[in-house]
């Protein structure tokens, strides 16, 4: 039963639109490869153009994280694709320096996101100085890869690998003039805050040397839309707000502060943190969940209200629902509606944490009760061929920006458990991954569904 309604609710229907991206058609990167689209994100970029962008992902291992791709779509997310190109490419052979392995080393790439105002867009009604300039970020690691097994480590590679590999690229891109294609403003580079482009520490958090960014794309600080906030996060789980400025003088974004730790070194470890615009302050949500030998442990979602992400932390509250341990998401929606979206395995009829995909009213001014919990994917209701042994995956919800109307798209990935190789985990109960099949595989992919609100919305910019 879920406790304390929130009354306001914008939203008119959730409508499941089924998969979008099968197939990325890039050489390596084909279903002929063994490799189906995952990671999902997007934003809009011109009045009839949308950027998709995603991260490959293979069956070798847990995690088998591949190349970052993006795609041009004509007038909506799901429209005609107009071009389909290369961000950054996955490496077997990648050489890590100071780094002596018996096996290759993969370089993978995850969870990339985006954000920029689109081309011909207007502040008021003035032109945007910083339209059409766009941010692509992703994580990048190394995981070693055992050729004649076709096997990838797990998902707790050597601590010394992943110091060594892993950290936040980015690049800087714009529509060309025909709006079929990208042009590089900024090739593919290491993120680091102004001022600390060389040493050992990477912004202004003192001995940060490797970062990794969250799974939402960014957001506008200020009306102008001319600063951008996100999360990150530091080894150690420390994370913290990342402010990202236009420079009108190199037509460039730059990440110009970082907010003070949201967790001290006496909170357990975090997975993720997530932040949203609440009126004119903020929140944050970040999963407190962590497993030792497939044994969870955790506190459930720790939520946070911020007047000033770059100013004092308060402290943090733990309300009951949802006790999230699955890739989660938090949005401010044009109703003016905090969203939480996320797999639950104290709700969910299948003992899966990561299937149905759920959707929550957020209501962080009565101690972040939750309401309105709706189902937007289930793969059994679905009727999707997954084998319950083979342990479908719904997650890694990223909800595209809302461009005025009523209409907003959302997208998700499903993917499986099971990869090439059996597979068991043992604790807490025993569960015996069987080999995937063919139509497991050609259930993974990205998928979408259609928002409807009952009232039009403004986007924050024009055109």
């Amino acid at each position: 039963m879920i406790a304390n309604q929130i009354e306001q609710d914008g939203i008119e229907s959730i409508e499941h639109k089924g998969m979008l991206i099968y197939e990325c058609g890039l050489p390596g990167e084909t279903r002929k490869d063994n490799v189906f689209p995952a990671h999902p994100n997007g934003i809009i970029v011109s009045r009839n153009r949308w950027l998709l962008i995603f991260a490959t992902r293979s069956f070798r291992g847990n995690d088998d994280d591949n190349s970052i791709v993006y795609q041009l779509r004509e007038n909506t997310p799901d429209g005609r694709l107009i071009k389909e190109g290369m961000l950054a490419k996955s490496i077997v052979d990648w050489k890590v320096e100071g780094y002596e392995s018996d096996l290759p080393i993969k370089r993978e790439h995850r969870t990339p996101i985006a954000y920029g105002l689109p081309k011909g867009a207007r502040i008021r009604g003035k032109p945007a100085p910083n339209a059409n300039v766009f941010v692509i970020k992703w994580s990048t690691v190394g995981r070693t890869f055992d050729p004649e097994k076709n096997y990838v480590e797990g998902t707790k590679p050597d601590p010394e690998l992943v110091r060594r590999t892993s950290y936040t690229e980015w690049v800087q891109v714009k529509l060309n003039e025909a709006e079929n294609d990208l042009i590089f403003l900024q090739e593919a580079k290491k993120m680091r805050q102004k001022g600390y482009q060389t040493g050992a520490a990477i912004c202004e958090r003192e001995n940060e040397i490797q970062a990794n960014l969250c799974k939402k794309q960014a957001m506008p600080f200020n009306e102008e839309c001319t600063e951008w906030v996100d999360c990150i996060g530091f080894a150690g789980s420390r994370f913290a707000a990342m402010k990202n400025l236009f420079n009108p003088k190199s037509g460039l974004y730059e990440w110009v502060e970082t907010g003070p730790y949201l967790f001290d070194s006496k909170e357990k470890k975090v997975n993720e943190t997530h932040i949203a615009r609440y009126g004119s302050a903020w929140v944050t949500a970040s999963r407190t969940d962590y497993c030792v030998n497939h044994t969870w442990f955790g506190r459930g979602i720790a939520w946070r209200y911020l007047e000033d992400p770059f100013s004092v932390i308060g402290p943090a509250v733990y309300p009951a629902e949802p006790g999230v341990r699955s890739p989660v998401s938090l949005y401010n929606c044009p109703d003016g509606v905090v969203r939480y979206f996320a797999g639950e395995g104290s709700v969910t009829p299948y003992k899966n944490e990561r299937d149905p995909l759920y959707c929550w009213n957020i209501d962080p001014s009565n101690g972040f009760s939750c309401s309105h919990r709706r189902i937007i994917y289930d793969t059994v209701e679905a009727g999707l061929p997954i084998r319950k042994e083979a342990m479908p995956k719904v997650d890694m919800c990223k909800l595209l920006p809302h461009c005025g109307g009523k209409v907003q798209y959302l997208l998700h990935r499903i993917s499986v458990t099971s990869m090439f190789h059996e597979h068991v985990h043992k604790e807490p109960v025993p569960w015996i991954f069987p080999p995937i099949n063919e139509e497991e595989k050609n259930c993974c992919g990205i998928y979408y569904a259609k928002i409807t609100y009952k009232e039009d919305y403004p986007a924050p910019w024009e055109f």
